[in-house]
């Protein structure tokens, strides 16, 4: 079992950058000592449940699901490799990035989602199979590594972010810029486009069938660090609320850092919503 992508340290830390705050003026805002907030973010002290329930108000967690995470009495149940349609998924993992790269086909053709695995374990994956493209959720390097080696001198389809375009320029392939609401037709599934900005500028989530790729908008429990300045933190949740976690709550969510999940996982116990 993939242990939890966030500690409760993580979630205070994303939380607290997402609200601007440095340490001393949250712990100014708590009473919460700088130096225990520093360890609570560094794995090196855990929280009283007073602490955890102080620190959830002041950033807008919701409490018991917060103590769920620093207590570590909760983790997602085991979500099935198939999706509806007819569609199975191979999760590849990278232990050394703690990140993840999924093939999802039948058995004439697949598609590859995110690249940050190594080449052989894709092609291992891909078997005999068509590869008929690939989708990135966004191109931060941990998901792309092995992009240039899977499509160098071939002509496959790279679907990604109109926004991210340029960070897989020279890598091969066809490179395919997509936007919100799109539906990339891509071997034996068309995957919605469900933009998500928050971790990166075009961050998106791939949704077909009963699955959501989510990339890096959403890990079970936590959300992906929001790299774009505080006003995009309140963005992230929401589109993630919005887009996500408003379909059934059946959806399983296969996400690129953690434990794959449900959107009625996430809703019970998802601290950021």
């Amino acid at each position: 079992m993939v242990p939890l992508e966030d500690e409760f340290g993580d979630l205070v830390g994303k939380s607290r950058r997402g609200h601007g705050l440095s340490v001393e003026e949250l712990a100014a805002q708590t009473g919460i000592d700088a130096g225990s907030l520093s360890a609570f973010e560094g794995y090196r002290h855990d929280p009283t449940r007073e602490q955890s329930d102080t620190l959830a108000k002041r950033l807008g967690l919701d409490a018991p699901k917060l103590w769920e995470i620093a207590a570590d009495t909760w983790a997602p149940e085991a979500v099935e490799p198939t999706i509806a349609g007819g569609l199975e998924v191979q999760s590849l993992w990278y232990g050394p990035d703690r990140v993840w790269a999924y093939v999802v086909g039948d058995a004439a053709s697949c598609v590859l989602i995110d690249a940050g695995v190594p080449e052989g374990d894709i092609r291992a994956a891909v078997g005999q199979r068509e590869l008929a493209g690939v989708l990135l959720t966004h191109t931060h390097g941990d998901h792309i590594n092995a992009l240039g080696a899977i499509v160098g001198g071939t002509d496959i389809p790279v679907h990604m972010p109109a926004e991210e375009l340029g960070a897989v320029a020279g890598l091969g392939g066809d490179a395919r810029p997509f936007s919100d609401g799109d539906v990339l037709q891509a071997g034996p599934g068309g995957f919605k486009v469900l933009h998500t900005p928050g971790h990166t500028a075009g961050e998106s989530c791939l949704a077909v069938g009963d699955a959501v790729f989510v990339g890096d908008a959403l890990f079970a429990g936590s959300i992906g660090g929001t790299n774009l300045g505080v006003d995009a933190f309140p963005i992230h949740k929401q589109t993630v609320r919005d887009k996500v976690l408003t379909l059934p709550g059946s959806t399983k969510l296969f996400s690129g850092h953690g434990p794959q999940t449900t959107v009625a996982e996430e809703l019970a116990h998802n601290p950021f919503f």
